[in-house]
Order: structure tokens, then C-alpha cells, then sequence
């Protein structure tokens, strides 16, 4: 039977005190980085697991890492989950994670069974409960917010800045020669939502465009309200030449909504999303889009939260979004792209709107 490792074991490997490596578990002092990095390293090589006695101190390191998520099915929340499991590989926790199905109930009552376990480190992306409740439910436990709406108290969060996403995508249009630019925005009760629309209003007011509210539709984040949008302002205003869609799942429905319609993306009508899933760069046209770096959030929330938790100092910087430029959009008034060749845009009797 193979003999299970002990803390002389850890501390032998790491080059450490067998009383560093107690001080590490128990968290009972301040511990460089180095030091940590050299313990943690030893108990994920080793295999170490802490035993449980009774009566242990409520700061004693369980090794376990907590995240409470909306739902797995959502692109945005799967991308993070593979960046924290792949840095998670080079550490000695262990990442255990629960979905809400966007419930207040079901959040509380996973951060309660969070706390009850013992976990040493807490993850939330999105969620609702406010930074107050969420500091009573876990106490002393590291708490770090991603993609958060609304306030966070005390508690440090990671958000991406999707004002200048917003600005880029449409700026992106402009540039294009797009004037008449419909915008399909995600739920406003979202932060990122509201802010990806400021980006689109400060692109049109840096270039000179009036405003026109007429232009934009709720497409809640998702295919159906991208579809059902995209059809109703093209109907609205056949003069539009372009639409930016606040998400990747929007943009998919709208392009199906105006092929549906008779109009050629791009060569009728240019069309940018928000995410770069997957799915963006198969999708026919392939969609031009603004990229999330999601995988690396991952791996940063997970230094992030390992940082706050051993009393280190956090200072990270956060990868920029950027434009993935493909095949959805086209200069306005200039010869479409069809496969490998240029052709003049076919004139057609528009699809009847009325």
C-alpha cells in the first residue's frame, strides 16, 4: 500500500520547515509567495490531503475553492470554467463548482453550503445578492465577484471593460462608412449590457452621429430576441446598413432573421457581435466580433482569489477586448466579398415590409 504523505514530506520537498508548512495549513502567519508557491507546488506533487481532527481551528486550510456560477450551458461561463480548471492544474486545490439556473434562492443557498464546508476561497460570477449579504453568508471566507452588476462593497471584482468593446465594434462600422447603424442590446438590468450600449452612443457622438433611439431593440442576450429584433428594425428602416449586436448569440439570430428576409450578410447589411464563442468563426458568414478574453479571466480569478486567501498583494491587469475581424461585415457603398472572389452588389426588389 502506498504510504501517504505527511507535512515532513511537503516540507522536505519544498525546501521548507515542517513548521511553515503547519503555519500554510492552519493559516496562523503571513507566508511569502515563494514559500507558498514551493508548499502548494510539493502538495499537488505529493498527492498531500490534510486530515480532518475534531475540533480543528475554523482557519485551517481545506484546500478547496469554491465557485458559484448561473448556469453551465452559457458560453461566457463554460470559457471561464476551462481557464480556472487549466490554471487550477498547476495548483493543489481543488475547484468545486455549483450553478444557480439565475435563482437568488439557489445562490444563497449555494454560498450557505459553501461556508458550511469549509471552502477557502469563494468564486461568484454574476449574481444577484448584494455584496452585504453575500460578506454575512461566507464571513471570513475570500470572496471575488466576476462580471458583476451593481455594487460590490468591499469585495474586489474583475469586469472587463465593455464600454470600449461597445465603442470598438461600432467605431469598427463607422470606419467602414456605415452611418445608419442599428444597435440590439442586451437586458438592461446588466451592467455589461448598459455599458456595451454607452460604447455604441460615444462611438456615434465621436463621429458626428445623432443618437436615434428608433435604432435599437432589446434582444435579451439571446438568438430569439436577436431574430426578432433584426427583423423589426430592418423593417422599421430598410435604410440601415448595419447592425451591432451586444452578443454573438444576438448577431447569430439577426443573421438568420435578415437571410430569412432575402438580405445577403454582409452584402446587403453588415453585422458585428460581442464574445467571439466559438461558434463565431464557423458560422456562415463568419461573424466579425469583439473578443472576451474569457480563458485568461479564468486563470487570472483563479491567482486572484489564491492571492487574497494567503495574504498576498493582488495587483493584476486585465487582458484588453479587441476586434476579430471575418467575413459579417464590408465597406458601406463598395463590392461585396463572396468566397475567393469580389462581386458587384446584386440589385433585388426588397422583401416586402409592410
Amino acid at each position: 500500500m502506498h504510504k501517504k504523505s505527511t507535512i515532513y514530506d511537503v516540507a522536505t520537498h519544498a525546501g521548507v520547515s515542517p513548521a511553515t508548512v503547519s503555519r500554510y495549513l492552519n493559516r496562523t502567519s503571513f507566508i511569502s509567495k515563494d514559500k507558498v508557491d514551493k508548499i502548494e507546488k510539493a502538495i499537488f506533487e505529493l498527492g498531500f490531503r490534510s486530515r480532518k481532527r475534531k475540533n480543528q481551528p475554523t482557519t485551517k486550510r481545506n484546500m478547496l475553492i469554491g465557485v458559484v456560477a448561473p448556469s453551465y450551458d452559457t458560453t461566457w461561463v463554460s470559457a471561464i470554467l476551462d481557464g480556472m480548471t487549466g490554471r487550477m492544474h498547476s495548483h493543489s486545490y481543488d475547484l468545486m463548482v455549483e450553478t444557480t439556473q439565475y435563482k437568488v434562492e439557489r445562490e444563497r443557498l449555494e454560498l450557505q453550503d459553501f461556508a458550511q464546508r469549509g471552502v477557502d476561497g469563494l468564486i461568484v460570477l454574476g449574481g444577484y445578492l448584494s455584496s452585504k449579504e453575500v460578506k454575512q453568508i461566507c464571513g471570513n471566507i475570500p470572496v471575488l465577484f466576476m462580471s458583476r452588476d451593481g455594487e460590490s462593497g468591499d469585495i474586489p471584482v474583475l469586469n472587463i471593460d465593455n464600454e470600449l468593446g461597445g465603442y470598438l465594434a461600432t467605431t469598427h462600422l463607422i470606419q467602414k462608412g456605415h452611418r445608419r447603424i442599428a444597435h440590439i442590446h442586451g437586458p438592461q438590468r446588466s451592467l455589461d449590457a448598459r455599458q456595451r450600449f454607452e460604447g455604441y452612443r460615444r462611438a456615434l457622438k465621436a463621429a458626428g452621429i445623432p443618437y436615434d433611439s428608433s435604432l435599437v431593440g432589446d434582444g435579451n442576450y439571446d438568438q430569439y430576441g436577436g431574430f426578432w429584433q433584426a427583423q423589426a428594425l430592418k423593417k422599421k428602416h430598410a435604410d440601415i446598413t448595419a447592425i451591432f449586436a451586444a452578443n454573438d448569440l444576438c448577431a447569430f439570430g439577426a443573421m438568420q432573421a435578415l437571410h430569412q428576409m432575402g438580405l445577403n450578410v454582409p452584402g446587403d447589411i453588415s453585422v458585428v457581435g460581442f464574445d467571439d464563442v466559438e461558434m463565431s468563426d464557423y458560422f456562415i458568414p463568419r461573424l466579425t466580433t469583439i473578443r472576451q478574453p474569457f480563458i485568461e479571466l479564468g486563470g487570472i480569478a483563479i491567482n486572484y482569489i489564491l492571492d487574497v486567501i494567503n495574504g498576498h498583494q493582488t495587483d493584476y491587469e486585465l487582458p484588453a477586448v479587441t476586434i476579430v475581424e471575418r467575413d459579417s461585415c464590408r465597406p458601406e457603398g463598395k463590392v461585396s466579398w463572396k468566397g475567393d472572389e469580389y462581386r458587384s452588389p446584386i440589385k433585388k426588389q426588397r422583401p416586402n415590409v409592410s
